[in-house]
């Protein structure tokens, strides 16, 4: 048996190239898309000069009910006329492990709303909606890298998460609560968009849209939301797809798959040397912070220092700043707030005790300081409707930065308004802790301009 499906069999990672040989035939795998230890293994493949999407199943009861999902997910969009990649076989031994065989679409890409084409591409995923909810088809697990955007239209895939009979359309209240789900994934902005052209669905259905609809729907979406964020979050702590995680008595780490199949993982080990080795930023008693190398990019790392003692016994029962960082920063992704891509977190331990902590974040080439920038006179207005849209997404969300000084506000080269130092950020469960918290933002970020500013611009609490 190939070593890589060994693996995969017993629960390990896989690299992300390697040969499978069945039956005299060789299939090369060029990428690994998804893999759920234990359980499925997605890959790219070349067989015969051709590319093929595999799924793997391990061959167990779980993996016998994956595989006739798929098929039955599979058979209700050939059924309801909804587009998904032809199936080019399907086999119970294929290297020790159950496989269904897709073509692979070359010019497909994820889902994603293109200002250009904003318009159409919101009319088109709407009528896929109308289209697998008429033809029956209910995909628990909707999100859009289930769909796949090519040039001749949309494509549903992950079909073993279809639920439903072919011919049977669903319930108004399974279609909408599964097109809440949907919109859900977009960030906030673009929810908004949809929500505009959500009377183009209810039309399709034949039902009405009015101002009840569009409340019952937007708390419908509201739910959504909440579900989504809790999810995607936990998945931050937790091996996956999108991270690697490791915990145990010495230490505890979880970062970007993509980011960490780069490095050697015995340098995560020696992250001090990194520090220590790295050009000083900020040399601090708290947090000193570093721009070095790692995983042939540049990057940050900032290490959370322990001030002393007594610091320490303050500090290590809670969960370290680095690892809430890390936390923030994926949430901030959710959210649509441009912020340098956290790439990992790591934390020195002692048992249940934490020590020193380390996060590993984007460096981002010509930045520089808001406040710098903008030293003698007011931001001008494109970058006041940044900060504008910031501060309304973190009213709206009841979100606390905690340091909101000018300073952690960053201008790119592109002109970019991005937030960093989310350490000391907090999700506010109470309106009187959350109102509190953000007139703190909202005063700490108003000192920071000088006297010399015309603030009446910046200072509106509409705005702000």
């Amino acid at each position: 048996m190939n070593e890589a499906i060994k693996q995969f069999l017993a629960g390990k990672a896989v690299p992300g190239q390697f040969d499978i040989n069945v039956d005299g035939e060789t299939y090369q795998c060029e990428q690994v898309l998804r893999w759920l230890p234990g359980r499925r293994l997605v890959i790219k493949t070349r067989h015969h000069n051709a590319s093929l999407l595999l799924k793997l199943f391990v061959p167990n009861k779980k993996g016998w009910r994956e595989l006739s999902r798929e098929q039955h997910g599979y058979r209700t969009c050939m059924a309801a006329g909804v587009a998904v990649p032809l199936k080019k076989f399907l086999s119970d031994n294929f290297a020790g492990c159950l496989v269904i065989a897709y073509e692979y679409l070359e010019d497909a890409e994820v889902f994603t709303l293109d200002g250009k084409q904003q318009t159409q591409q919101v009319q088109a995923l709407l009528q896929l909606m109308v289209q697998c909810h008429m033809g029956g088809i209910y995909q628990q697990d909707i999100h859009t890298d289930n769909i796949l955007q090519t040039q001749k239209g949309l494509y549903l895939i992950d079909l073993a998460s279809i639920n439903g009979q072919p011919g049977q359309p669903l319930s108004a209240k399974k279609s909408l609560k599964n097109l809440a789900r949907l919109v859900s994934q977009f960030v906030p902005d673009e929810q908004r968009i949809l929500l505009e052209k959500l009377s183009t669905y209810y039309q399709s259905r034949q039902w009405v849209f009015d101002a009840q609809a569009h409340s019952d729907f937007k708390r419908l979406l509201d739910k959504a939301w909440h579900k989504r964020k809790e999810m995607y979050l936990s998945k931050c702590f937790r091996a996956c797809t999108m991270t690697v995680y490791h915990k145990d008595r010495q230490q505890e780490y979880a970062f970007k798959r993509a980011f960490l199949k780069h490095i050697d993982e015995s340098r995560i080990a020696d992250i001090d040397r990194l520090v220590e080795q790295g050009e000083k930023i900020k040399d601090g008693n708290s947090a000193t912070v570093v721009l070095t190398e790692l995983g042939g990019r540049r990057v940050i790392i900032k290490r959370y220092n322990m001030k002393s003692v007594w610091h320490f016994l303050k500090r290590c029962w809670r969960p370290s700043r680095a690892a809430n960082a890390w936390r923030q920063g994926n949430l901030m992704n959710l959210l649509g707030i441009p912020t340098p891509a956290v790439l990992g977190f790591v934390e020195h331990r002692l048992g249940p005790l934490r020590k020193r902590a380390y996060l590993i974040s984007e460096y981002l080439e010509h930045a520089s300081e808001l406040s710098q920038v903008y030293a003698d006179e007011a931001p001008k207005e494109p970058v006041l409707k940044q900060i504008r849209r910031i501060f309304s997404l973190m009213r709206e969300y009841r979100l606390s930065h905690g340091d909101m000084k000018a300073s952690n506000l960053l201008l790119t080269e592109n002109g970019q308004v991005e937030l960093i130092d989310l350490d000391a950020m907090q999700e506010h469960h109470y309106d009187w802790t959350f109102e509190r918290a953000f007139s703190r933002d909202q005063q700490r970020f108003m000192r920071n301009w000088s006297k010399s500013i015309d603030a009446s611009k910046l200072n509106n609490q509409h705005n702000l």
